[in-house]
C-alpha cells in the first residue's frame, strides 16, 4: 500500500474510455499486442467492463489481462469475462488475514479468497503475485504453492522492490529467487527450469517434480533491463518506459490538443526508439541502495508512486 497521505489525481485529468481506447489503438498499430488493466486498483474505475469491452474489440490485442487486488473482483468477474477480459492476475501476498490487515490495511481477505473463486466460476485463467518480504511472509511460500495448485494457478513470487511507497524497504529484507528455490527444492525435491516461451516476459518460471509451474520474478537481484519490452500508460495519459523512471511523456495534452493518431503515433516511436532506461541495473550497481523515494519525494509527485505508475 502507498502512504496514507498520498495524493489523488484530479478527475478531469484522468483519461476518459474513449481516449484510452484511442491511445492503446496508437499502439497496437505499432506492434503492441498485450494489454494489462493494472493500478493501483483498476476495479475502483467506475464501469470497468465497458473499458474492457472497449478494448477487447480490438483484433490487435491478442492478450488482455487484468491485474487486481481482488476486494471487487467477485462481484464484477463474469461480467469482465463477458466484456472480453482474457485472464486476471491477483495480488497475493499472504493466506492468512491478520498478515493481510498489516500489509494491506484490510479487513478483507475473505473478500479476495470470494474474488478468486468467482474468476475461477467465470472461467478466467488465474495467476497470483506474491511480493516476499524477509521477516513478514517468506514463511508461507510453500503454502502459496499449494494454495494455486489447487485453484489450477500458477503464483509468481516477486522480490521486494525499492520503488514507490516502499519507503521502509532495505536490501536485508529481499528474499531472493536464490533462496526462494532452495526453500522450494527442500520442500519439493528438484525444481527445473521452463525452457522457451516469452523471453521477455519478467518471470522466470520453474516446473515442481510433480508438474505444476511458478515463476518467480527476480528484478531485485537479477535485473532483466535488456529483455523488457514493457511501458505503461497511467491513467491520466503519462507514459512511463520504466517502473523506475524519474520522468514519463505526456502523451493527454497532445491528444486533447488535437494531435492526430499519425502524430501521435510519431511521438510514441521516437521516444520508444531513443529509450535507455536501465532502471533496475542501476539500482543494482548502488553501493549504499535505500528506498528510490523517500515519503517527501513521493508527496512531491503523485507518478512516483506505483498506485499511480501501475506495477
Amino acid at each position: 500500500m502507498p502512504e496514507q497521505d498520498y495524493v489523488w489525481l484530479p478527475k478531469q485529468s484522468i483519461l476518459t474510455f474513449e481516449e484510452i481506447a484511442r491511445l492503446v489503438g496508437i499502439f497496437t498499430s505499432l506492434g503492441v499486442e498485450k494489454v494489462r488493466l493494472t493500478g493501483g486498483e483498476p476495479l475502483l474505475r467506475h464501469d470497468l467492463p465497458t473499458l474492457t469491452g472497449m478494448l477487447a474489440r480490438n483484433a490487435s490485442i491478442r492478450d488482455l489481462a487484468l491485474t487486481t487486488n481482488g476486494l471487487l473482483l467477485a462481484k464484477q468477474a463474469e461480467a469482465l469475462q463477458r466484456a472480453g477480459l482474457g485472464r486476471v492476475t491477483v495480488s497475493l501476498d499472504t493466506l492468512r488475514p491478520d498478515r493481510m490487515r498489516e500489509l494491506a490495511r484490510s479487513d478483507r481477505h475473505a473478500d479476495v479468497l470470494a474474488g478468486i473463486a468467482a474468476a475461477r466460476a467465470a472461467g478466467l485463467p488465474l495467476k497470483f503475485n506474491s511480493v516476499v518480504m524477509r521477516g513478514v511472509n517468506e514463511d508461507e511460500l510453500v503454502e502459496l504453492i499449494e494454495f494455486a495448485k489447487s485453484q489450477q494457478a500458477e503464483v509468481r513470487f516477486i522480490e521486494y522492490m525499492d520503488v514507490g511507497g516502499a519507503t521502509g524497504w532495505s536490501l536485508a529484507q529481499v528474499v531472493s529467487q536464490r533462496e526462494i528455490l532452495e526453500v522450494l527444492s527442500a520442500r519439493y525435491g528438484p525444481i527445473t527450469p521452463v525452457t522457451g516461451g516469452d523471453l521477455s516476459a519478467p518471470a522466470e518460471r520453474f516446473r515442481l517434480p510433480d508438474g505444476p509451474t511458478f515463476g518467480i520474478v527476480a528484478s531485485t537481484t537479477a535485473p532483466f533491463c535488456r529483455a523488457c519490452d514493457r511501458s505503461r500508460l497511467t491513467a491520466d495519459g503519462t507514459w512511463f518506459l520504466c517502473l523506475y523512471a524519474e520522468r514519463g511523456t505526456d502523451l493527454r495534452e497532445p491528444l486533447r490538443s488535437g494531435a492526430s493518431d499519425t502524430e501521435l503515433a510519431d511521438l510514441i516511436a521516437s521516444t520508444w526508439r531513443g529509450r535507455t532506461d536501465r532502471g533496475a541495473e542501476e539500482r543494482l550497481g548502488v553501493a549504499q541502495r535505500a528506498p528510490l523515494y523517500q515519503v517527501e519525494g513521493l508527496r512531491a509527485d503523485p507518478h512516483r508512486e506505483m498506485h499511480t505508475r501501475g506495477g
